[in-house]
């Protein structure tokens, strides 16, 4: 079970994902490329213990977030964009 409280936002749950950003050991990057990158999780409230009626988006950026925090504001806001259908080729529409 979550500990975090649940977003329910116009009929759909959104669960933020924040994961640490992954670098090989020598690819040379910078400390200060170092953070989160975060991805949601939508589905209908009905359908949360079926993969198969939720979708996953994964927001691609060229710099990560610093803070655990701020990464997982972004990531609940992208949800509340994507239902909204302002992120060109994310839809909810099939969920």
């Amino acid at each position: 079970m979550p500990t975090h409280p649940l977003l329910l936002y116009k009929g759909y749950e959104l669960h933020p994902l924040v994961f640490p950003r992954t670098f090989s050991r020598f690819d040379g990057h910078s400390r200060s490329a170092e953070g989160y990158d975060i991805a949601v999780r939508i589905c209908r409230p009905a359908t949360t213990a079926n993969p198969a009626v939720s979708r996953v988006f994964r927001l691609n950026q060229p710099h990560a977030f610093s803070d655990f925090g701020t990464a997982r504001r972004a990531a609940r806001q992208q949800g509340k964009d994507i239902v909204d259908g302002k992120v060109s080729g994310a839809s909810v529409i099939d969920i």
